[in-house]
């Protein structure tokens, strides 16, 4: 069981603390049709400093979750990870409907499958550059329309063949519980299985359904305060911390525009580290604790 990064695959124990759901070269200016290109993170000096900052956090394992439509660069991210000594974790898939390349729509669950399956055993963006996560594979505001459940098939098929873990995009907390169903009817071993973006879920009856199954989720959109307020989400997590689930909760930034970042006035990646986890030690959750939703669950998640 190893995790694999874009510069090879390395024994879990060498991952520690982690961010599950990052973007660090990324483009959906165009899709946005911004004339800013807010939606546009590059390999710069600004991102070099952002990153020095969280491995002075203790911070060494990014899984970066852009795809396939998503402005995904496999060299750039392999330049990134060996200018920083960084374990960088890249996905194949594809995110949502309204991003998807036209060939999803012309394609078989099959044929995507087949592409999945290529990046992670062969390589990414015609080099060897491996791809070591199926993510994030999306569902739309409040439904999942039929294309995206052909992905969620092809993904699945994917995941059979070659053990790669699944992360999922949970449009504003939307859907996990849709995305489960497909999950169940497809027999997947669910501890192979992380949600995204259930920190904007508000139905903690919700989440816990996700969590009976097996499965890990994500509260990965920490800083984003015009979503749902961090002390709401702090709120959120001690409740499932009460009842036992910190073994299947992971924590992140989804940093996805230069405006996040510190240098442009944003919070940055290190929020988390910074300012997140001392609230919550403030709270009452202990260093194990932390050490588990930030180490031990990615270790277990990442590996196959």
């Amino acid at each position: 069981m190893k995790v694999h990064s874009v510069t090879g695959s390395i024994d879990s124990q060498q991952v520690q603390k982690t961010m599950i759901h990052e973007h660090l070269v990324f483009d959906l200016s165009g899709v946005r049709q911004e004339v800013d290109q807010d939606s546009r993170l590059e390999d710069t000096p600004i991102l070099d400093r952002e990153i020095q900052i969280l491995k002075e956090s203790g911070c060494n394992t990014i899984v970066e979750v852009s795809n396939l439509g998503m402005g995904r660069d496999a060299k750039a991210l392999y330049h990134i990870a060996k200018k920083h000594d960084l374990v960088i974790v890249a996905s194949t898939g594809f995110y949502k409907e309204s991003v998807y390349p036209a060939f999803v729509f012309e394609k078989s669950a099959e044929e995507l499958a087949e592409i999945m399956i290529r990046e992670i055993k062969d390589g990414m963006d015609d080099t060897d550059i491996k791809a070591g996560l199926i993510s994030e594979i999306g569902s739309s505001l409040n439904k999942i329309t039929a294309t995206e459940q052909k992905v969620f098939q092809a993904s699945i098929m994917a995941h059979k063949k070659t053990g790669a873990p699944i992360s999922t995009h949970c449009e504003i907390g939307t859907m996990g519980k849709g995305q489960l169903e497909i999950f169940q009817r497809n027999e997947v071993n669910m501890n192979q299985i992380s949600f995204g973006h259930q920190d904007l879920n508000t139905d903690i009856e919700e989440q816990l359904l996700l969590l009976n199954s097996g499965a890990y989720i994500q509260f990965d959109t920490i800083g984003k305060n015009s979503y749902r307020k961090d002390s709401d989400k702090v709120d959120n997590l001690l409740v499932l911390l009460d009842r036992g689930f910190e073994d299947q909760i992971m924590l992140s930034c989804d940093i996805t525009r230069k405006s996040h970042l510190k240098a442009h006035g944003g919070h940055g990646y290190n929020h988390l580290f910074e300012s997140f986890i001392p609230v919550l030690v403030n709270s009452g959750v202990t260093k194990e604790i932390i050490e588990k939703m930030f180490i031990h669950n990615p270790r277990k998640f990442l590996a196959f």
